[in-house]
């Protein structure tokens, strides 16, 4: 009987004493005391592939806590919901978010926490939520495999569009556009001597155009000189035919047979003189107003009526 109890205080000093040790490494393993922590939410519309529960949370890179729940929202089945434990006090702010990472090589992911400004109030529980709820960015994986899609797409559409232009009428036209072009560029090339030729002239004419141009102020003031000239000797030849009118008034009868024949042929003289300085004057005035007529050809106008 002695024996039997021996036996069983042997066994429960050797329970409790692997019990002891057993919670002896766990409270060191944790620190030494126990944690306080804070939950928090975090909703991803993105895939958490390599992350899991007990996986780590970091702020700023700083170990903070951990996921210990994570799993589809059963309200919106294409976002992940993710439970936080953080550290009491961890400075989780109203512009803080949570970003998906993955650490290093190992293809293990972490929740990074970013954001939290001083001056931003801390972060309340979200109504209709057990907790906080952290706003979530898109991983830089997440935006380049967005971007990826987009850009392939639009490719995609870029292609469709190019074939429905370059159809079979188009490829034609485009070929015979393309040899007309070759066809042009070989004309061109065979007349290279004559185009440069061409363009010296065109640059010869363009020289004396200048020159011309220099000139043609004094031009036209030798015009309008010349008209006033041509003017002036016209109302002289009208003052002279008018004293001849009166001589012949006054005069004799050789006088009226001399006016007879010689004043017709002046006052014919006399319209001469005034028609060449009317045109002297037209011709100043268009050469003023396009300066170009000097070096086009004049049209000749067309035949009048008895006229060949």
């Amino acid at each position: 009987m002695i024996s039997r109890t021996h036996y069983v205080l042997v066994g429960l000093f050797v329970l409790v004493l692997g019990t002891a040790f057993v919670a002896g490494i766990l409270w060191i393993s944790a620190g030494g005391s126990v944690r306080a922590w804070d939950t928090y939410l975090v909703y991803m519309e993105e895939s958490v592939a390599g992350l899991n529960r007990d996986s780590a949370v970091k702020y700023h890179g700083v170990d903070v806590g951990r996921v210990v729940e994570l799993g589809l929202d059963p309200k919106q089945p294409q976002r992940v919901r993710l439970v936080l434990q953080l550290d009491k006090g961890t400075p989780v702010r109203e512009d803080t978010v949570a970003i998906l990472e993955a650490q290093g090589l190992t293809g293990l992911a972490y929740i990074n926490l970013t954001g939290g400004g001083r001056d931003s109030p801390p972060l309340g529980k979200t109504p209709g939520e057990p907790w906080p709820v952290i706003p979530s960015r898109p991983s830089v994986w997440g935006r380049l495999d967005r971007s990826v899609a987009q850009l392939i797409e639009n490719l995609a559409e870029t292609s469709q569009r190019l074939q429905a232009v370059l159809d079979d009428d188009n490829r034609r036209h485009l070929a015979a556009t393309l040899a007309s072009l070759d066809t042009l560029s070989t004309t061109l090339a065979g007349h290279a001597g004559d185009l440069s030729t061409a363009l010296a002239d065109l640059r010869e004419t363009l020289r004396n155009s200048r020159k011309a141009s220099a000139g043609l102020p004094r031009l036209v003031k030798r015009f309008e000189a010349t008209a006033d000239a041509l003017q002036g000797m016209a109302d002289e030849l009208s003052v002279t035919s008018e004293d001849v009118r009166h001589t012949v008034v006054a005069g004799g009868r050789e006088v009226r047979a001399f006016t007879t024949e010689a004043l017709p042929e002046a006052t014919a003289t006399l319209r001469e003189l005034r028609r060449a300085a009317t045109n002297l004057r037209r011709f100043s005035d268009r050469l003023r107003r396009n300066p170009g007529i000097l070096l086009q050809e004049t049209p000749v106008p067309p035949p009048g009526p008895g006229e060949e």
